[in-house]
């Protein structure tokens, strides 16, 4: 009487990771279910932590909110008219934040390991000051966390617009970032919305007439000091990005990828250990196999 080897795949090492990957799975999957059911969004931002602010809204909308409104927006509208209504929805929706400063866990700067446990990783192990203190690249992502800066305002406002065919591209200074978008008239125009200033300039006469802008903002109700430091901004270089995807090209497709993979990886964890445990059990019930 002689038995049959066992197939190579049936060991001892195999059937540790195929359990390993199960829990593994199962735990990972857990984790982005009880994500769903948690906000990103600071417990009372804007109302509890004035004191830790630079600009917030009198009345700090919910994420459902600001949905609402930038739904509400007339595609039929003109241009111009539709740009400046979006900018006050983006600006209403946002509270600015001192990003170097607040506390990145409870700001939710470092992305919980409930929202995503990629990016949450890098930014908790990698050293990475861009995952510590993270920019989604998502604009509803942004909206629903509801901090940001120049930067965070404008690729929010550049992919509404963008939503509403409305012409436009992201113009980042050494210290700002603005959006300049095309009138109905097919004349530029810049918008700021993270202070919801409207300059009602194109980027040329900016340049040439800054003290005209920081007029804008002082007629807003900004302070001296803050007009002058977006004044000195534009004085600077500048570089034009078409969309966000434009703006933080890696960081927009690793984010996308992130997302998808952070649910499709525990259910091909759990099927590919579940596939390998049912495959035991079928060989093993069905006994070995003598050769006369």
């Amino acid at each position: 009487m002689k038995r049959f080897e066992s197939p190579w795949w049936i060991n001892r090492a195999f059937t540790a990771a195929a359990v390993v990957s199960l829990v593994f799975g199962i735990l990972l999957t857990l984790v982005n279910l009880y994500g769903l059911t948690q906000p990103i969004r600071k417990p009372g931002l804007g109302v509890s932590d004035q004191t830790q602010l630079r600009f917030i809204p009198e009345d700090v909308w919910t994420y459902d909110q600001s949905l609402e409104a930038l739904a509400a927006l007339d595609k039929w509208r003109p241009p111009s008219e539709l740009a400046r209504q979006a900018n006050r929805v983006v600006n209403q929706s946002l509270v600015h934040v001192s990003w170097q400063e607040v506390d990145p866990v409870a700001y939710r700067q470092l992305v919980p390991i409930w929202e995503n446990y990629f990016l949450w990783a890098i930014g908790k192990f990698s050293g990475l000051p861009q995952f510590e203190r993270y920019h989604y690249a998502n604009y509803k992502r942004n909206l629903e966390r509801g901090i940001g800066i120049c930067g965070d305002a404008s690729t929010i406002l550049s992919s509404v617009l963008d939503e509403y065919d409305v012409p436009n591209r992201i113009i980042s200074f050494d210290g700002h970032v603005v959006v300049e978008y095309e009138r109905e008239d097919g004349v530029a125009e810049l918008i700021d919305p993270d202070f919801g200033v409207e300059l009602r300039m194109p980027l040329d006469k900016l340049q040439a007439y800054p003290e005209k802008a920081k007029e804008r903002y002082l007629a807003a109700g900004y302070s001296e000091k803050e007009a002058e430091t977006v004044k000195k901004a534009f004085q600077t270089r500048y570089h034009g990005y078409e969309n966000t995807y434009d703006f933080m090209k890696k960081r927009y497709l690793f984010e996308e990828v992130s997302y998808w993979l952070k649910w499709t990886l525990p259910i091909f964890l759990i099927f590919l250990s579940g596939l390998y445990i049912v495959l035991l059990k079928n060989y093993r019930a069905g006994g070995s196999v003598d050769e006369k």
